[in-house]
């Protein structure tokens, strides 16, 4: 029976932007960029990350839910190759008829570093609770599919608020 995990699991990495030159006779609006954050203390930056991941994990769940189904919501929660992945993944979940039942919880937060543009962070996410049906109404997650994820989360600092940029497993077991 093929693996399958909650739409969160099939997120990835990064985030890039790009900007080109112009026409000096043009006025052109500059791209958009990280804009700092400026986070007063290690508490206000992990409240943020914990804030950002906590609607990233909520708007995951509910597209899972909802079968892969209007997917840029995402776009709302991520960012860069990260999204890019996430919603590219989400694409077969609409063609396979997929539809996730349950949500995702995560604990044991803690601040790795943060910066004016971004914050990364330890969690441990639980996905006993969550089970992901074909169109046949047949579980497609794998019997050994371990129920907790350590990842290490990365956040950017977009228009004065954080987007996960970046996830990645750090550890086997929470």
């Amino acid at each position: 029976m093929p693996r399958a995990l909650p739409p969160l699991a099939l997120f990835a990495a990064l985030a890039l932007a790009l900007t080109g030159c112009a026409p000096a006779s043009k006025e052109v609006a500059p791209e958009p960029t990280a804009v700092a954050v400026p986070f007063e203390s290690e508490e206000e930056a992990l409240a943020a990350a914990v804030e950002a991941y906590a609607r990233f994990v909520e708007v995951g769940d509910s597209i899972g839910r909802d079968g892969g189904l209007n997917a840029e919501r995402l776009e709302e929660v991520a960012t860069g190759e990260l999204l890019k992945t996430s919603l590219e993944g989400l694409e077969s979940w609409v063609e396979k008829g997929w539809r996730q039942v349950g949500a995702a919880e995560f604990s044991d937060v803690t601040l790795q570093q943060f910066w004016d543009k971004g914050v990364i962070i330890y969690l441990c996410e639980d996905v006993s609770a969550v089970d992901v049906f074909d169109a046949t109404g047949q579980s497609v997650v794998s019997a050994d599919r371990p129920d907790f994820y350590y990842f290490q989360v990365s956040f950017e600092a977009t228009d004065g608020s954080l987007l996960v940029s970046g996830r990645e497993r750090w550890r086997e077991h929470c």
